[in-house]
């Protein structure tokens, strides 16, 4: 088994014997047959274990177990105690997913302070199989039936080439003690589900059943690369930034076949999984939108239209002596005498003395309404929306600049009549739209 894992280490560049590593030990059979491996190959490690505090004595035990093994090895040991509960809570995610974060992060602190260049896991072959059904049961696209990779950045995974029965055999001809942990037992959790349950029914019908998995996640690994590359073409050819808004041409949309899978790709890295529905809407009445967590998406008339979500209440304040406003949209103020007028919808230029500071930049409501620059009369935001045409999401883009309760400049298109230059103006405050692109 030694053998293995060394010709596997050289197979995929993990590392060399000149690196040094964090190996992540947990006192069960897996890190410990890991460790051992690691010694008898002469590589250069230290070991990190992580207490989580989640099982009471048993959490403890498990330190007091791994202190002995570096203890008795001479190995560098680095101890770290968390508040899992409290992290998984406040940031209102699972057990499982706080401790992982937790542990990485930190792992990822030894890299640098003991000048280190690699994590070690003991991820072995099972944890892949299982991976790949977790994917499965839980919809993942084609990323997650690719299963665990030998080496990702800075983890490698030495164990990827054996199996946990190999591993238990290599305990038990070299005599060597682990500690069992009594969560991997428990059914609430879906990997034991999968370990426990699933993979012996699946064994039973095809006692390869390891290997034939492995050898189908080759096969996908190769197909995944073909499509890939050819997904980042069309991601090219389809998606467009402009001033932050991502947009994408329906008609070229409905050119793809098949339509939902080329969707899933290009739309769930912005966190949107309804790919059927907002398919299905492509060909329906303009405005429909969709929600991620992160993202707002409308179907308008031409186009799919994505963006950022943000707080529609938002108000920021602009001082007299402000010479730059940087967020949500960037803005450069000034003041001058020169009455020159800008052509330019990118730019305002204002009456400095009409103006109230703190001036007010927020996004429009129902019932908003200014006089047009060269009109008389006042009209409603909405319908100066509608004559120029605006997108759903344009209008959600929308800043307005305000002097009290007064709109003085629909950002970046038109200024506010009341407030523009004329004969008796004396000082001009120009406010000038910086290219978000």
């Amino acid at each position: 088994m030694k053998n293995k894992i060394q010709n596997f280490i050289s197979e995929k560049s993990l590392f060399n014997k000149e690196d040094k590593l964090i190996l992540g030990i947990s006192s069960g059979a897996d890190s410990v047959c890991l460790m051992h491996i690691l010694l008898a190959l002469e590589y250069r490690f230290d070991l990190a274990h992580c207490n989580f505090n989640l099982r009471a004595n048993e959490s403890d035990e498990d330190e007091i177990f791994v202190r002995k093994l570096a203890k008795e090895h001479h190995l560098q040991f680095h101890i770290k105690h968390f508040d899992t509960q409290r992290y998984a809570s406040e940031n209102k995610i699972s057990i499982q997913m706080a401790a992982r974060d937790l542990r990485y992060a930190w792992f990822h602190d030894l890299l640098v302070s003991e000048n280190a260049k690699y994590i070690a896991i003991a991820h072995h072959a099972n944890d892949d199989t299982e991976t790949f059904f977790i994917n499965l049961v839980r919809g993942s696209g084609l990323k997650g039936l690719l299963g665990i990779k030998a080496k990702t950045d800075s983890i490698v995974r030495p164990l990827m080439a054996v199996s946990r029965a190999e591993i238990e055999q290599f305990l038990k001809e070299n005599d060597i003690a682990f500690r069992e942990d009594s969560s991997n037992v428990s059914l609430k959790y879906l990997r034991n589900k999968i370990r426990h349950e699933l993979m012996p029914l699946l064994t039973e019908m095809n006692p390869s059943i390891q290997q034939t998995i492995s050898d189908e996640v080759k096969i996908l690994e190769g197909v995944a690369q073909v499509y890939y590359t050819k997904m980042g073409e069309i991601r090219k050819e389809v998606i467009q930034n402009k001033n932050g808004i991502i947009q994408l041409k329906i008609t070229t949309l409905l050119e793809l076949n098949p339509l939902n899978n080329y969707l899933y790709e290009l739309l769930s890295p912005y966190g949107f999984s309804t790919i059927e529905s907002i398919a299905k809407s492509l060909n329906g009445q303009s405005g429909k939108q969709f929600f991620s967590s992160t993202h707002q998406l409308v179907v308008d008339r031409e186009y799919i239209f994505i963006s950022t979500l943000e707080t529609k209440d938002a108000v920021f304040k602009i001082l007299e002596e402000d010479l730059k406003l940087e967020t949500p949209i960037a803005i450069n103020f000034r003041t001058v005498l020169d009455k020159n007028i800008i052509m330019d919808s990118k730019i305002a230029q204002l009456d400095f003395h009409k103006l109230k500071f703190p001036l007010i930049l927020r996004k429009w409501k129902d019932g908003d309404k200014f006089i047009p620059l060269g009109m008389q009369s006042f009209k409603k935001i909405s319908d100066f929306f509608i004559d120029n045409k605006f997108s759903i999401l344009d209008k959600n883009k929308q800043w307005l600049l305000c002097s009290g309760k007064d709109i003085i400049w629909v950002v970046g298109q038109r200024i506010d009549d009341r407030f523009r230059i004329q004969p008796t103006t004396k000082k001009l405050y120009i406010a000038e739209l910086l290219n978000n692109e």
